[in-house]
């Protein structure tokens, strides 16, 4: 019945606003899809941030050109784990002519939320980015729900606050329902869909 990205394409919401994306992880060409979709169904062209522990920054660009054939205007990528780990280095940032590429070498959810809150920043006032968050999963598996479920809930008021759309991936292959249930009393609404990508919730 379709992909993710096909199902997200209709998908528009208000400044400020959020959705969990419950569904199997995806390959980098089928999370580009699926960004470009939403940025496709908003009204005016927005900067687009799209944070990522699965997929380096050089593949998520390889696979929009190949897939897509041209980059956002204003594009900013959060890369999760590019960089060797140590406390000299936790985290770069790097322009690219494609885009603002910051890489965090660490799994510091701190590091990741000023990552996620400078990105914003880069753009003006009366702009709402799109935030593609890719994924949850390893958070939760590294620091447990207690502290993902307190990084989301500073997250997901920094998005408020920007006046962006947050979409935030999670795996249900990998955690119980009580765990997405849990962190799905976060956001404004849950999207879930089955191995098939079929909507389950409409």
């Amino acid at each position: 019945m379709g992909s993710v990205h096909e199902s997200l394409c209709a998908d528009e919401r208000e400044p400020g606003s959020s959705a969990l994306v419950v569904c199997p992880s995806l390959p980098a060409d089928e999370t580009i899809r699926c960004v470009d979709a939403l940025r496709s169904s908003r009204s005016r062209p927005e900067p687009t941030v799209v944070v990522s522990r699965a997929h380096t920054a050089q593949a998520l660009l390889e696979n929009w050109q190949s897939t897509i054939g041209s980059f956002p205007e204003r594009l900013g990528i959060v890369s999760i784990g590019e960089v060797t780990r140590s406390v000299s280095a936790a985290s770069t940032a790097v322009n690219l002519p494609q885009a603002y590429v910051q890489t965090i070498g660490t799994e510091d959810v701190t590091g990741i939320g000023i990552a996620i809150g400078e990105a914003f920043l880069r753009w003006e006032d009366d702009t709402n980015p799109l935030l593609w968050f890719d994924s949850l999963t390893p958070l939760i598996e590294g620091k447990g729900l207690e502290m993902t479920f307190r990084f989301l809930h500073v997250t997901l008021e920094e998005v408020r606050q920007a006046g962006a759309v947050a979409y935030v991936h999670i795996d249900p292959e990998k955690h119980d329902e009580q765990t997405i249930h849990t962190l799905g009393h976060l956001f404004d609404d849950v999207l879930e869909y089955d191995t098939e990508s079929v909507p389950l919730n409409e």
